[in-house]
């Protein structure tokens, strides 16, 4: 499908449940109506899920994080006087007598955007014991952002890194719209996470989605009678 198709399947799916959680038929009974509305939920589910794309086989960044793993005593040495140096430069004018808690020097994030492969290896080995994120209460989130950092500058730098870059690429988006239209299945809207993943993907897609959903909000009622109808049908089917 393209992108059109799926920011279309997306969109009509909205109205449809809008339309059968708003549903009034006087000649039906309220056993009649959840009838009804089971149905055209389940065919809305089944248009959704056959729409989404197969999510290809995400690649592996391993063996290129590998490769900056020193393998010679010459690589252990460069290695550990580049370490020598970014912490010259992160901890410049730091107290020892201080702790470490915090980056006086230069900005970690500065010396990453500006570090050269044999660099980038040197604070990937020494990152987790590195003084100031040792005694910081929220380590584990900045060891991310800095690893996150780290790989976003060696897909500058090395070729390798770059055509993982380009396959990571390549399953975003699928893996996105897999997120959107699997939330929209299953709880009959998009979620904060699957959104988070299109707008990463495809922004424009994301901008597209967005605007042509207000659609729904058109329906009187349909915003909160969506959840609302959907935890009724899930009830009676128990």
């Amino acid at each position: 499908m393209t992108r059109t198709d799926l920011i279309t399947t997306a969109i009509r799916a909205r109205e449809g449940y809008a339309a059968a959680a708003t549903l009034r038929d006087p000649h039906l009974t309220p056993e009649g109506v959840r009838a009804r509305q089971r149905n055209e939920v389940a065919a809305i589910r089944a248009t959704l899920r056959a729409a989404a794309p197969v999510i290809p086989a995400a690649p592996d960044r391993g063996p290129v994080l590998d490769a900056l793993r020193p393998k010679t005593a010459d690589d252990h040495a460069t290695m550990g006087r580049e370490r020598e140096k970014v912490r010259a430069l992160v901890y410049a004018g730091q107290d020892p007598s201080q702790g470490f808690e915090r980056e006086p020097g230069q900005r970690l994030q500065d010396v990453i955007a500006h570090a050269d492969r044999t660099r980038l290896a040197a604070i990937l080995d020494d990152l987790e014991v590195m003084p100031h994120l040792l005694a910081h209460e929220d380590r584990d989130r900045l060891l991310a952002a800095y690893s996150d950092l780290i790989w976003d500058r060696l897909c500058q730098v090395d070729p390798a890194a770059l055509a993982v870059q380009e396959q990571e690429r390549a399953t975003a988006e699928p893996a996105a719209w897999a997120a959107v239209l699997g939330d929209l299945a299953a709880t009959g809207d998009t979620t904060p996470e699957s959104l988070a993943l299109l707008h990463r993907a495809d922004p424009d897609a994301y901008r597209l989605l967005v605007d042509g959903d207000r659609v729904h909000i058109t329906v009187p009622g349909s915003q909160a009678g969506i959840p609302l109808m959907l935890e009724d049908l899930e009830r009676a089917t128990v």
